[in-house]
């Protein structure tokens, strides 16, 4: 198994759940309706909103304009938007798993891709998380990829340079196959106190 991340907060999986959804999807759903991708991590974003704002009425303009509701969609959104991009047999399942602990939310997201798959995140996944700077990664990025914006790394260096989260991804072969797994712990609070 190879992994690749800034995670540092494994005590806060060992917790037990306050709230827990299992997904599963097929890449070629996403694929074929790329939209659905947003309209899923809206949900999410909002559903989870609740937890985090319980004295903000659902129709209130301030839960539609929450930090977090937006910023939990948009984490999410760059999860599903991988795992769709990056699954070989379209027809597999993507298992997702969302978690409420206190103040954290835990996103794990899982794929079944190949190797020439494997080859491109796993780069990008490196020079992500072996930055010294990820403005200045993000800048470089945004300029040298504006044709290929879909290879890039762009979305993951935006979530782990603007937001409070921790991140996990881990590759793991079984026979042709490879699994990706991303982890990612998103702190409603801001970042723990080290």
């Amino acid at each position: 198994m190879r992994k690749y991340g800034n995670f540092q907060s494994a005590n806060n999986i060992n917790q037990e759940p306050d709230s827990k959804i299992q997904i599963h999807l097929k890449p070629v759903d996403l694929m074929r309706y790329w939209r659905r991708i947003g309209i899923m991590s809206d949900f999410i974003g909002y559903f989870y909103g609740f937890s985090f704002l319980p004295n903000v009425p659902t129709e209130s303009m301030d839960m539609k304009n929450s930090d977090i509701v937006n910023s939990i969609s948009t984490v999410f959104n760059e999860l599903l938007e991988n795992a769709a991009k990056y699954s070989y047999d379209k027809k597999a399942d993507i298992e997702i798993s969302l978690i409420h602990r206190g103040k954290t939310f835990e996103m794990l997201v899982r794929n079944k891709t190949n190797e020439s798959n494997v080859t491109a995140y796993e780069a990008s996944l490196k020079e992500i998380f072996s930055a010294k700077d990820l403005e200045s990664l993000y800048i470089e990025k945004l300029e040298t990829n504006e044709n290929d914006p879909h290879h890039s790394g762009i979305g993951l260096i935006m979530v782990l340079k603007d937001y409070p989260v921790e991140m996990e991804v881990s590759f793991e072969s079984e026979g042709e196959d490879t699994f990706i797994t991303s982890r990612v712990i998103y702190f409603t609070n801001g970042f723990p106190q080290s």
